[in-house]
């Protein structure tokens, strides 16, 4: 517990020794030329690839359907449970149980998952759209093919028994149309494909055994790089600072009533000005050092045998047991080959402690850097795409700390790839992807188009998605909420205002449930 809290506080130091989220090259970017050149490189002969690639699969829009909902908790419950059962009609449910809440004509969605206990189950959800809520209903794979794709003019519900906390409640959904999937739009298909082209399907950021590591996950076994690590540290005397003067910086105040209290306080007040001050000297003492370490490194291994053969003893370890960190990976990327420190890196996910720890994100870019200089692009992009889309696994992750959290789209437009293709490709929902498709968070893409060098094309091409009849529902939702997402991360008021306007008439030539319900942000 102890070194965890002392992790946590060195990574509040070092969020806030930087002004940026991650170090920028002169050319504006977080990667450097070389590494831009190289991706350049590849992407050349991704785009002719593009241009042979067989086009010969039909995606199908994601199964949708439209159903009232209705929800019971006061009285009559089991009564209205038993009609329901009985498949009663919906006017005469609504005219039975007046007290009901009732929300007629909401989009539905299909989606199957398998459950912690490895049971098929089907989930049935609405589309939040306006003021209306997400409401849901999870059945199980059997109990749905109970339907036999049968859906119309049938109910589905949800009861809950009474508990300590709540009343016994119904929820229900009547679907008043059958589930509908289409063939995607040429057009539209040919996104997906530039896509799937661009971010190649069969690739993988992380080995199928790869280990969590982070803050929370700390490995108290002793290893070869731990030793390695200790022992250059030794050598080359790197300062320390004890973690009891970190827990006098970082400690509680106390509450302090009586005079006795307030004499203690005054003594904690002065240890930890004290304290304060013996850590700047160290702060400075060892970013000195840092700057000095590999050029001693450098030395040191010239000088002594044992600093290769303890180096090449951890790194066989480190790739069985996967115990690595970034400190001893670099280590292994300057003196042995920059692709064993990529196969490190990719033999760990790292897991983020709390809404703060940004050692997720860094890990990504680490392995997107290693992955530019060793010419892989299909881990470049993939991981690339995370910091973008921020896809990362957390402990907590509090709203307050997303916005730091950049998106950088220009570091993927220099590329000379059509982007905005890439974009929508990855935006819009299938039944049919192929596997391992990424899918993005449209809510990130959304601030990563704010920041697009072209806003003229991405407004037109987004729009006419929206006002598109050849495009099923529920991705001209999604398209709305893109653009919506876009034009509240502009920072120029006056184009926002006037993307608001056009943003109302392509929604008014969406179908009347959907276009009826759609407030637009201001």
């Amino acid at each position: 517990m102890k070194k965890l809290f002392v992790l946590m506080i060195l990574i509040g130091f070092n969020m806030n020794a930087q002004n940026t989220e991650f170090k920028v090259y002169d050319n504006g970017l977080i990667y450097s030329e070389n590494s831009v050149t190289k991706l350049k490189h590849i992407v050349d002969s991704l785009n002719l690839k593009f241009k042979v690639c067989e086009f010969n699969k039909t995606f199908l829009s994601y199964p949708q359907s439209k159903a009232n909902f209705i929800r019971l908790d006061k009285k009559d419950v089991l009564k209205a449970k038993k009609d329901l059962e009985n498949n009663i009609s919906y006017s005469e449910f609504k005219a039975k149980y007046p007290k009901a809440t009732f929300e007629e004509n909401l989009m539905i969605l299909k989606s199957n998952y398998t459950n912690y206990d490895n049971i098929e189950n089907v989930k049935f959800s609405s589309l939040e759209l306006g003021g209306n809520s997400n409401e849901s209903i999870t059945t199980t794979k059997q109990d749905a093919d109970s339907y036999k794709n049968i859906f119309k003019g049938k109910w589905l519900f949800q009861y809950d028994e009474k508990t300590s906390y709540s009343n016994e409640s119904l929820t229900a959904f009547y679907f008043i149309e059958e589930f509908k999937t289409k063939p995607i739009a040429d057009k539209y298909a040919r996104l997906i494909q530039y896509s799937d082209c661009l971010v190649d399907t069969t690739a993988q950021i992380f080995y199928d055994n790869a280990k969590d590591t982070g803050v929370r996950y700390l490995d108290t076994v002793p290893t070869k790089a731990l030793k390695f690590q200790e022992y250059v540290d030794k050598v080359l005397k790197k300062p320390s600072f004890s973690d009891e003067k970190l827990n006098i910086i970082w400690g509680y105040d106390e509450m302090a009533f009586d005079k006795k209290s307030k004499k203690k306080n005054k003594k904690n007040i002065i240890d930890k000005e004290l304290a304060e001050r013996e850590f700047e000297l160290f702060r400075k003492n060892l970013e000195n050092w840092e700057s000095l370490k590999f050029t001693r490194c450098d030395s040191l291994r010239r000088a002594d045998s044992n600093f290769s053969l303890m180096l090449d003893e951890a790194l066989a370890e480190a790739k069985v047991n996967k115990s690595s960190d970034d400190e001893f990976e670099e280590y292994v990327g300057r003196y042995i080959s920059k692709d064993a420190e990529l196969e490190l890196k990719r033999n760990r996910r790292v897991i983020g402690g709390c809404s703060m720890d940004n050692s997720p994100r860094v890990h990504a870019l680490n392995i997107a850097m290693l992955s530019a200089e060793t010419i892989k692009w299909e881990i470049f992009l993939r991981s690339h795409l995370n910091i973008m889309n921020d896809r990362f696994d957390r402990a907590s992750d509090g709203s307050y700390a997303q916005k730091e959290r950049n998106t950088y789209i220009k570091e993927i437009e220099v590329l000379d790839i059509n982007v905005l293709d890439l974009i929508l490709g990855i935006s819009l929902r299938i039944e049919n992807p192929s596997k391992n498709h990424y899918f993005s968070s449209i809510n990130r893409v959304g601030r990563a188009l704010a920041e697009s060098s072209n806003p003229k094309l991405v407004e037109t091409t987004i729009l006419d998605m929206i006002a598109d009849n050849d495009l099923d529902d529920y991705n001209r939702v999604l398209m709305y909420y893109l653009f919506d997402n876009y034009n509240y991360n502009l920072t120029d008021v006056n184009a926002k205002n006037l993307n608001q306007t056009k943003l109302q008439l392509a929604v008014s030539k969406m179908p009347d449930y959907i276009s009826s319900r759609i407030i637009t942000r201001k």
